[in-house]
């Protein structure tokens, strides 16, 4: 079982341009999966940091895979939205499975075009193209992209995966009336995909919920594993931006 993807299926890619005078609200989402008489628990956290804004994961699987060692994983990125586009600025991921534990911590120096980091104790040094984003930081940008009316419904986007680039394709699929935990909601349906991979992950994002994706779906192997939003709290009041952070 793929653990790790089904936990990725939280960081699905979107894209473009976001406005800091729009800023969607700070959340806390928690997803659940079932797989195999095992149960995935993922909960989102996206906060606001002065002019910054943080987004984090941490999942962990429970069941009878449990009883082989711990499966868990987190992540959070900062990055901050800008009138030409996002700038990211740093990321952080851990997994741990009870064969291995990878750990990956990113800074981003744009006027290098850099991205510098350690993956597993072991220095990187890549080229970053402008607007290139992590997991996280573009599953933001494809909800303010939807909710603002700017998403490019056929678009190309690079994306920082530990210590490479990889390339995707978003498209939109259309709009869809679905079943929630949250009651029955309208929702428009966003698919990635790579030319170098036959895994495909859909998401459909809610717009009475800022474009929060309720479902997420990952498809592997003939396989499609579900995703979905169990519960959600907005948090209050926002941050001022020039407020010092503590």
């Amino acid at each position: 079982m793929r653990w790790h993807h089904l936990i990725l299926m939280l960081c699905l890619a979107g894209a473009a341009y976001a406005n800091p005078a729009t800023a969607i609200p700070p959340y806390t989402a928690t997803y659940e999966a079932q797989a195999y008489g095992n149960r995935l628990i993922a909960q989102s956290t996206l906060s606001h940091e002065g002019e910054n804004l943080r987004m984090a994961m941490e999942a962990h699987v429970s069941g009878f895979l449990r009883l082989l060692g711990r499966f868990e994983f987190d992540r959070d990125a900062v990055f901050r939205p800008e009138a030409d586009g996002l700038r990211l600025l740093s990321t952080r991921s851990t997994q741990i499975t009870p064969r291995r534990e990878r750990r990956t911590e990113t800074r981003f120096d744009w006027e290098a075009a850099r991205a510098r980091g350690q993956h597993n104790d072991r220095p990187f040094d890549v080229t970053v193209p402008p607007n290139t984003v992590d997991f996280l930081s573009s599953l933001y940008l494809t909800m303010t992209e939807l909710r603002d009316g700017g998403f490019d419904p056929a678009l190309r986007l690079s994306i920082l995966e530990r210590d490479r680039l990889r390339e995707y394709s978003l498209s939109l699929d259309g709009r869809e009336r679905i079943n929630t935990a949250l009651g029955r909601m309208d929702t428009v349906r966003v698919v990635r995909s790579s030319d170098d991979s036959d895994v495909e992950l859909s998401g459909w994002f809610a717009p009475d919920l800022h474009f929060l994706p309720v479902r997420l779906d990952y498809e592997a192997d003939g396989q499609v594993f579900r995703l979905e939003l169990t519960k959600l709290e907005w948090h209050e009041p926002l941050i001022n931006p020039a407020e010092p952070r503590r």
